[in-house]
């Protein structure tokens, strides 16, 4: 997108922004629009739908051609997106539609389909959490863990984060004394506890949780064909001149996050790439960094002695 579009769109409404924004994602994903849809979906009216079409054909006006004999205007080949569509944000967005869905309609594309979220915090104890992480309030709650069945703790949560399968609530545990993860559907009768918040149980003195590693995942030696997991993977050769150099994707991850996200894709993380080919794609090859993080037991293949390590931590059984 040259710089006057962009600078020109700096100056319209948030309201105005969307749904300019929602012309140029259907232009580019679909190939075609019309006034109807976007009426439909912003709940505009006629006048509304034909200066939003006028200001966006200013904006760019080799995008778009209308074709009167159905009233729909489709992408040309001179197309230039006004607005940057990640291909995360396009996928989830021809999968669920387009906007946030809380004060509009979401259609979704038909032939864009996701992976059934089997696993969601329920309502009420997501809204909780993130009141209490916003003020810096304690929470009281049930929770029942696969190890020690149910149990009430007092947690001082800091950050809500997905593992890949469910998400998961990280704060300091003051029945253990320590930092931990809970899985949020475990959670019952949740409510904020009103007592103080010491130093030792913020985000800031979490020490897995504010420790980045860097990750360098390559192709499993086991295989015959690296570059197809190259490419699935997005990864690229630390030495182009050198034909024998692995391609690598490096990914900077906190310490607290490590073992879920190599769990999540079946990374083997063995010394020596043991573990089966077929069933691991990527190899951690720089597996000892893993002795930085406590939840390196959920990582496939990894076994090592950790003696003397620092971390005060624990996975959510």
């Amino acid at each position: 997108m040259s710089a006057e579009p962009e600078l020109k769109l700096n100056h319209y409404a948030y309201a105005q922004r969307e749904r300019l924004a929602y012309i140029d994602f259907l232009l580019q994903y679909q190939g075609s629009i019309a006034r109807g849809e976007l009426m439909e979906h912003f709940g505009t009216a006629v006048a509304s739908g034909t200066r939003d079409f006028t200001l966006y054909r200013e904006l760019a006006p080799d995008n778009l051609a209308l074709r009167h004999e159905n009233k729909r205007y489709y992408r040309t080949n001179h197309f230039k997106p006004l607005f940057h569509h990640d291909s995360h944000t396009a996928l989830n967005t021809l999968a669920h539609g387009f906007g946030d869905g809380m004060t509009s309609p979401r259609a979704v594309s038909g032939f864009c389909e996701d992976t059934p979220d089997l696993i969601s915090p329920p309502r009420d104890t997501l809204a909780t959490l993130s009141r209490a992480i916003s003020q810096g309030q304690a929470v009281k709650l049930n929770y029942t863990s696969l190890s020690s069945g149910c149990s009430q703790r007092v947690i001082v949560p800091h950050s809500i984060a997905n593992n890949g399968q469910r998400w998961h609530m990280r704060g300091y545990c003051r029945k253990h004394n320590q930092f931990r993860d809970f899985v949020c559907t475990r959670i019952t009768g949740i409510c904020i506890d009103h007592t103080e918040i010491a130093p030792t149980e913020v985000q800031a003195a979490d020490i897995e949780w504010n420790q980045q590693l860097t990750l360098e995942l390559v192709p499993h030696p086991g295989h015959d064909h690296p570059k197809a997991i190259a490419l699935d993977f997005d990864m690229s050769r630390e030495d182009t001149s050198s034909k024998t150099t692995q391609p690598v994707r490096r990914v900077a991850i906190r310490a607290a996050c490590a073992g879920y996200l190599l769990r999540h894709w079946h990374v083997d993380c063995s010394s020596d790439h043991r573990l089966p080919a077929y069933e691991h794609h990527l190899w951690l090859r720089n597996h000892e960094t893993l002795k930085q993080c406590s939840n390196a037991i959920l990582a496939p293949g990894y076994a090592t002695e950790r003696r003397g390590s620092p971390m005060n931590t624990k996975v959510s059984q």
